[in-house]
């Protein structure tokens, strides 16, 4: 069972740090029209790696 939580946490993770990434890459004009700020990436690339695991 701790296994499996550990194996989803990292397969998580990695979606993550992906996610941050692409978002990252983007301008602040983007982020603007799209509705979000560059404070709320993590919160934003979390999110996103949470639905993608699944």
């Amino acid at each position: 069972m701790l296994i499996i939580t550990a194996y989803e946490f990292i397969k998580r993770y990695a979606h993550y740090r992906s996610e941050l990434a692409c978002i990252a890459a983007l301008d602040d004009r983007t982020l603007y029209d799209i509705g979000h700020s560059r404070t709320e990436l993590c919160a934003l690339a979390w999110r996103r790696a949470g639905l993608a695991a699944h």
